[in-house]
């Protein structure tokens, strides 16, 4: 068997399942079924298996924006100059170039950096976001609450019950069609909250080329995880 999982069986369990977590296989199974049996469905869920833990080792090894010299914020390259010791902790965009300033009080210096960029980029996709949501949930004759924009690995975009949407830190070094493609997706949901055929007919009204930006975040998602929030 080429591949190494760790398997867990239970009695409750009826359908085998298949997870992936911090670059481990875990296979969650029957008690009844054979080990034989699992390893014969194993591989032919070995293409799957091995695209998805290529993703993830690829996340866990992409580069932290404490590392780089430069940072995407809504499609616009900016450059970082990282300053310690000053009177107080700030960030200031002058020209392109985008210093981070930590005080001298600060103790942990690079966890204060990240927060003080997070935060920069925070606002700035916040307000890119609003604006966009407001124009295309006029398309379609609906309103919203509030957005906000939160660190999640899980998904790039939500819209709660009650009319709330948010979107994810990440989004922010995405290409801006991207962007707007999610905040499309999300503002959908204030007239469809399910996935129906309906759904994706709405979101088609407000943004016609979805396929193409979804086929982006699935091949490239990865690299846009260069934040390390926890």
């Amino acid at each position: 068997m080429s591949i190494k999982y760790q398997l867990k069986r239970s009695k409750n369990r009826k359908t085998l399942a298949i997870k992936i977590k911090a670059k481990e296989v875990f296979v969650y199974a029957p008690m009844h079924l054979k080990q034989d049996f699992i390893e014969q469905w194993l591989m032919q869920k070995q293409g799957w298996i091995n695209k998805h833990l290529e993703k993830q080792i690829k996340r866990v090894d992409a580069a932290s924006v404490l590392t780089q010299k430069t940072l995407t914020i809504l499609g616009e390259e900016i450059n970082l100059i990282f300053v310690e010791g000053q009177v107080k902790s700030n960030v200031e965009l002058v020209d392109g170039v985008l210093s981070i300033n930590t005080s001298r009080r600060v103790k942990n210096v690079s966890d204060k950096q990240l927060a003080l960029i997070a935060d920069f980029a925070k606002n700035k996709l916040t307000d890119y976001c609003s604006a966009k949501a407001q124009r295309l949930a006029k398309q379609i004759n609906e309103s919203f609450h509030s957005v906000s924009v939160k660190h999640v690995r899980s998904r790039w975009g939500a819209c709660d019950s009650k009319r709330r949407l948010q979107f994810n830190l990440q989004l922010v070094s995405a290409p801006l069609w991207v962007i707007e493609y999610v905040v499309a997706h999300e503002v959908a949901h204030l007239k469809v909250m399910d996935h129906s055929r309906r759904f994706w007919q709405t979101v088609e009204s407000i943004y016609p080329d979805y396929r193409k930006a979804e086929n982006w975040l699935k091949e490239n998602g990865y690299k846009l995880d260069i934040f390390k929030l926890e």
